[in-house]
């Protein structure tokens, strides 16, 4: 833990220090952004000659304390940005509301992970939620690979060979607290607690700014958090009230026998996708940062650090969250020629040049070697870039986003006739992501598109509740005022309550204690680059828990990320069941170990007696048996 509070002291002292006229909320939510950040790359700067090993984690920790100290000791104009005055100055109430609604949001979220991130029962097995019964397990054993093997850049211990290009610095930065004393389920916990209470933080203060008001602000953000459409009808018939708290996915914001697949935030996208947690984190900050640039630039004001800021934060994103990092550069983009007409004619269209420039300069120099080693090979190597009209709606387009989307959705047409000025600007940058997304999908799986049509919707949502409050301004009444925006708030929120509800009471057994004890006794007795023939369900403790390689990991994850796994997820199968195929390719591939758990056999017809036959047994619990191949 106290790795973890020296990199967020160095963020907070970089917020402090160049944006010293900011307000308090801000330079708090933004000293944690950037040491989030920090956090995630300096050991990985590191790591690329010393490997990812603790000279790495040292070094790291080392540039950010060294930074801290010339930050805080370096002298200027503002010499006066540390005083007891400045660190206990009031914050105005909307900043106060919004620390407040941030923490209990992040509290609930730090329950989710609490219940949901290997919870230890007594039988010694490790449990899980409904959400993060899938990806969680992939992330846990990108952490435990780079953290036992330190090998750099990483491969996929879930297919040795095969660079890992899916962005994996949000696990890199839990990898690091390892080497630090954290446990694995601790060291997943405490970065996300920091990166969630920003994103929610961030983006109340995102919409503060666009709205300038706290009603709109609330209003927004809660139907940012509890976000859900209108799914909670159809528990009316035809699936009963109760099928949202004992069935698997068959909640009010994840229905897809009915077509709904706008998921609540919290519960699908920033509990178990962490880099999606990581990439909002960054580009929250990086639109509020832009949005400052753009204003700044229009009026004729320096920008030039707010501009450094946005451009290493930008910069920094394409390994953190890809699509984070694509959708702040068609918002970059549309925002550029959308403000350049009115800097034209306020005189300053050389102020808005310049920062562009200077902003492009940094974030590509820094984002195209990411690009050029990660991105660009897998996006070569499957099909991730591909046209999809439509996105994931069957049927009816307009029916689709308004049972999904509910409320906003329904908000934002009225909305879009009465947009002027610089919000109208600001919205072409979300129209367009809208548009983007709704014709071309970037990953195999097209659902994935969200993770893009969510910056859509955080921009909608905020606008939209801007217009609504205009709206409201001309009631006389304030009941009724108060009354409409209750009502939209209820029914804006309502599917998404429901499925947390769904989400905090989920319980599911990802390893048994059999599986926990065989990872422990790997985990101490192997070498860590020793590889394991294994089944290929992603309930795999030789990759969740001992960050072993396996000869062929599932599907679930591979064929997603654009790996060609199809022939060596065959050989998995004839090397269990042949024993000529097993000679052959256990001598090809080196296999050191072959892991034979009850899911083992029941997928395969495992040829027991050879395997008894010919090895030396290593290891027997209960349904677990692993065999020593190599001498």
């Amino acid at each position: 833990m106290p790795a973890l509070f020296v990199y967020i002291l160095f963020g907070l002292t970089l917020a402090w220090r160049v944006l010293p006229d900011r307000r308090t909320a801000v330079k708090c939510w933004l000293g944690l952004v950037f040491g989030s950040v920090a956090l995630m790359w300096l050991p990985c700067v590191f790591a690329i000659f010393f490997g990812f090993t603790m000279t790495a984690q040292y070094c790291g920790l080392a540039a950010a304390l060294l930074g801290t100290a010339a930050l805080a000791l370096i002298r200027g104009k503002k010499t006066a940005w540390l005083t007891r005055a400045k660190l206990l100055e009031p914050m105005p109430r909307r900043d106060v509301t919004g620390l407040i609604l941030s923490a209990a949001a992040t509290a609930l979220c730090g329950y989710l992970l609490y219940t949901h991130v290997l919870l230890p029962h007594e039988d010694g097995s490790l449990w899980v939620g409904q959400c993060t019964y899938g990806d969680l397990a992939m992330h846990l054993g990108f952490v435990e690979d780079l953290y036992r093997q330190g090998e750099f850049p990483p491969e996929y211990s879930i297919y040795p060979g095969q660079l890992l290009d899916y962005p994996f610095l949000v696990d890199a930065a839990s990898a690091s607290l390892r080497f630090f004393g954290l446990s694995l389920r601790m060291s997943v916990i405490a970065p996300s607690l920091v990166m969630l209470f920003a994103v929610f933080l961030g983006f109340w203060l995102l919409a503060d700014k666009l709205t300038d008001r706290l009603g709109p602000t609330v209003l927004a953000w809660l139907l940012f958090a509890f976000n859900g459409g209108f799914g909670f009808l159809y528990f009316f018939g035809p699936y009963e009230f109760s099928d949202i708290f004992t069935g698997y996915y068959t909640t009010p914001t994840n229905l897809v026998d009915m077509d709904v697949r706008w998921v609540n935030v919290i519960c699908d996208m920033l509990i178990p996708q962490r880099t999606t947690m990581a990439g909002w984190c960054t580009i929250l900050a990086g639109m509020y940062l832009l949005i400052s640039v753009l204003e700044k630039s229009c009026a004729g004001e320096r920008a030039r650090r707010e501009t450094v800021l946005l451009a290493v934060t930008a910069g920094a994103m394409p390994m953190i969250h890809t699509h984070s990092f694509l959708a702040l550069g068609v918002l970059s983009a549309v925002w550029f020629f959308t403000f350049l007409p009115k800097a034209k004619k306020a005189g300053h269209a050389k102020d808005l040049v310049l920062s562009y420039v200077l902003y492009g300069a940094i974030c590509f120099a820094l984002a195209l070697p990411q690009l050029f080693v990660w991105t660009f090979q897998a996006a070569s190597s499957g099909n991730l870039l591909w046209w999809n009209p439509g996105w994931v709606a069957e049927g009816n387009w307009l029916g689709f986003w308004t049972m999904n989307c509910g409320v906003v959705f329904i908000l934002m047409w009225p909305m879009l006739f009465f947009l002027r000025g610089d919000r109208a600007r600001l919205y072409a940058g979300a129209a367009a992501i809208f548009l983007l997304s709704n014709l071309v999908a970037f990953q195999p799986n097209p659902y994935d598109n969200n993770k893009l049509l969510y910056i859509w919707f955080m921009l909608t949502d905020i606008m939209a509740c801007g217009w609504l409050w205009q709206l409201l301004d001309g009631m006389k009444k304030p009941a009724v005022r108060g009354a409409v925006a209750a009502v939209l708030a209820v029914l804006g929120t309502v599917s998404g309550v429901l499925s947390l509800i769904r989400e905090a009471i989920s319980e599911y057994q990802l390893l048994d204690a059999d599986q926990v004890a065989a990872a422990e006794f790997i985990t101490g007795n192997t070498a860590p680059d020793a590889l394991f023939l294994t089944g290929t369900a992603h309930t795999n403790p030789v990759s969740i828990l001992a960050g072993r390689d396996i000869l062929c990991g599932p599907g679930l994850y591979l064929y997603y990320h654009g790996v060609d796994y199809g022939e060596r997820e065959k050989q998995v199968r004839w090397m269990y069941e042949s024993q000529e195929e097993f000679e052959w390719y256990a001598d090809e591939y080196g296999v050191d170990y072959v892991y034979i758990g009850n899911g083992e056999r029941v997928d395969y017809a495992v040829d027991t007696a050879y395997f008894e036959a010919s090895y030396p047994v290593v290891f027997q619990q209960g349904g677990v048996t692993i065999f020593q191949i190599s001498k």
